[in-house]
C-alpha cells in the first residue's frame, strides 16, 4: 500500500534544502539581525527535520504491510461466513432457533465498516483513527469467537471438510488476534516519530515553516522583487498541514 501522506512534510523540508542553497549563493549579501534566519541555523533546522522524516519513512513500510496483512485476512471473511452458513444449516438437528442464533453473530461480524485508511498529519486525531480502527478489528474477532461458540455447542456439527471445521476457526481467529497486534505494534513507533516530525516542521515556537518564510521575507529586503534570483526563491513554497 503506497503511501502519500508524507509527500506533503517532505517537500516542506526538501523546500528549506533548496533555500539554503539560494540563500548560500546570495554570500556575504544574506545578513539578517535575526540570529535566527543566519544560515547555519537553517541548515541545523534542515538536518534536524530531514533525520526525522528519514525515521518517519523506516517505520511507514512496517506499518502499511501490517495492514495490508490484517486486511487480506480479514476481506475474504464475508464470503467463507456464507460458506460456512450453508455447512451449518445442513448439520442434524439444527432448528430454526439455532440458525437465527447463527445468522445473528454472523451480522455482527459482516456488519461492522471498514475504517478509512487515510493517514491524519495531526498526531492525536491519527491516534483517534487507528483506535476506532483497532477496536473495530478487535470487535470482529470477539464476534467470531462469539460464533465459534455457537459451533461448538451445536451436538452434530462435525464437518469433514477442514475448511469448516471448529479447528480451523480457532486457528483464524488466532491469526486475527495477531495480524490486529502487529498493526498496533507498528503504529506505536510511527506515530510517535511523525509527532516529532510535526514537531520541528510545525509546532515548535521556531519551526521549519515559520523560519524559512521568515527567511523569505529578510530576502524580499535585499533583493530586487523583479529580479530572476528573487523569483526563483519567491517559487519556494511553505505550507502548514
Amino acid at each position: 500500500m503506497a503511501s502519500t501522506s508524507e509527500v506533503g512534510h517532505a517537500r516542506n523540508i526538501a523546500n528549506l534544502n533548496l533555500l539554503n542553497t539560494n540563500i548560500e549563493a546570495l554570500g556575504a549579501l544574506y545578513n539578517p539581525s535575526n540570529p535566527k534566519l543566519h544560515l547555519s541555523n537553517l541548515q541545523a533546522i534542515y538536518t534536524n527535520a530531514f533525520e526525522k522524516q528519514e525515521n518517519v519513512n523506516k517505520l511507514v513500510a512496517p506499518y502499511s504491510t501490517a495492514v495490508d496483512e490484517r486486511e487480506a485476512l480479514f476481506k475474504p471473511l464475508s464470503t467463507q461466513l456464507t460458506k460456512l452458513r450453508k455447512a451449518y444449516k445442513a448439520t442434524e438437528g439444527v432448528t430454526d432457533a439455532d440458525l437465527e442464533n447463527f445468522m445473528t453473530a454472523v451480522r455482527k461480524l459482516k456488519g461492522v465498516k471498514k475504517t478509512p485508511t487515510k493517514k491524519n498529519n495531526n498526531p492525536e486525531e491519527e491516534q483517534i483513527s487507528h483506535s476506532t480502527s483497532q477496536m473495530s478489528y478487535d470487535q470482529r474477532t470477539n464476534n467470531l469467537d462469539a460464533l465459534i461458540s455457537i459451533l461448538e455447542n451445536t451436538p452434530n456439527y462435525t464437518p469433514n471438510e477442514t475448511e469448516y471445521q471448529i479447528a480451523t476457526y480457532q486457528a483464524k481467529k488466532i491469526e486475527m488476534l495477531q495480524k490486529t497486534q502487529a498493526v498496533a505494534d507498528a503504529f506505536i513507533p510511527l506515530n510517535s516519530a511523525r509527532g516529532e516530525r510535526n514537531q520541528i516542521v510545525y509546532d515548535d515556537l521556531d519551526n521549519l515553516v515559520d523560519i524559512a518564510s521568515k527567511a523569505k521575507d529578510y530576502i524580499a529586503t535585499i533583493l530586487n522583487t523583479k529580479s530572476v534570483q528573487y523569483k526563483a526563491i519567491a517559487k519556494i513554497k511553505f505550507k502548514r498541514r
